[in-house]
């Protein structure tokens, strides 16, 4: 028993000269994310129970928990929480453990966010300074007229696609007017939500080509006689007419033609029948009896008022 009296506080303090004197304790890395709570054990005590356990953040002593096994207990942990915390047992020279404590947050605003406008086309590119800790899993941009509406702005307007692939580092923007001013965001998204958004405002180029159209269609209008308008009317609408009067005769003259050609082949066919009566019969085609009988009818009775042809 006096041995372990005398021999436990010389090795207990040969081991604080050594930690005073020797190499300083390695610093560990922990991280949580934001919101969430978070217990940090001080390693290396070699008081069990530990007894008057020290915390320090960033050079001063820390406000947190600190429970009876020596561990410090964070709640609801914020970017303010972040940096070196290092334990020991109170009034002492070196402290037994030391801790780099990180928050995982949403992605940062992304940086160097800049707008190339022409007519009705912008193009948003940007650069990304951080992750927060988790990988960014899209973007998303959207813009809006800057020009007020009833003394308000409009609503945002998205920027297709919606989810815009992390690799990217550009946007195209369409169907803008030309010379309007924009407002254009554009942020990055990770699993705890998303970033702030960085806004920027661009003016698109002026289109002078309805202009130039304008202009050369209202060229002379001043010294432009109406008359000259009028006469080329007239030639467009005699031109027509004449055109449909030429298409009318032609379909008359082929109408009468037609009649003709039947005409003809009623006295061509009338000789031979009455010449020969067994013409008929020796055609093979039978449906020509009742119109070879109805063309001898008429000849033979052409009625009254009516000329023969012969």
């Amino acid at each position: 028993m006096f041995l372990k009296n005398i021999l436990v506080p010389l090795l207990y303090f040969g081991v604080e000269v050594s930690r005073v004197f020797g190499e300083e304790v390695e610093i560990r890395q922990v991280a949580a994310d934001k919101g969430t709570n978070v217990t940090i054990p001080c390693g290396g005590l070699l008081v069990v129970p530990p007894t008057n356990v020290l915390w320090v953040h960033r050079g001063n002593r820390t406000h947190h928990e600190v429970l009876k096994d020596g561990s410090l207990f964070l709640k609801q942990v914020a970017v303010e929480d972040e940096g070196l915390y290092e334990c020991g047992v109170e009034n002492e020279t070196a402290y037994s453990d030391r801790v780099n404590f990180t928050v995982r947050t949403e992605p940062p605003p992304l940086v160097n966010v800049t707008v190339h406008a022409s007519t009705i086309l912008a193009i948003i590119l940007w650069n990304v300074a951080g992750d927060g800790g988790h990988p960014i899993v899209d973007f998303t941009a959207q813009y809006r007229s800057a020009a007020p509406v009833n003394d308000s702005l409009e609503p945002w307007r998205p920027i297709s696609p919606n989810h815009i692939s992390p690799n990217s580092r550009q946007i195209d923007v369409y169907h803008l007017d030309p010379n309007a001013s924009y407002w254009f965001r554009v942020w990055a998204n990770n699993v705890l939500g998303p970033g702030p958004p960085v806004e920027v405002l661009a003016t698109t180029l002026y289109s002078d080509q309805e202009a130039e159209l304008y202009k050369h269609f209202l060229e002379g209008a001043e010294t432009f006689d109406t008359r000259t308008w009028v006469a080329a009317v007239c030639v467009v609408m005699g031109t027509l007419f004449v055109l449909a009067a030429g298409t009318c005769a032609v379909l008359c003259r082929e109408w009468r033609r037609s009649d003709y050609n039947e005409d003809q082949d009623v006295i061509e066919l009338v000789p031979n029948i009455i010449l020969n009566p067994g013409f008929m019969e020796s055609d093979p085609v039978r449906s020509r009896e009742p119109y070879a009988a109805s063309i001898i009818k008429s000849t033979e009775c052409p009625g009254p008022g009516k000329p023969r042809r012969v």
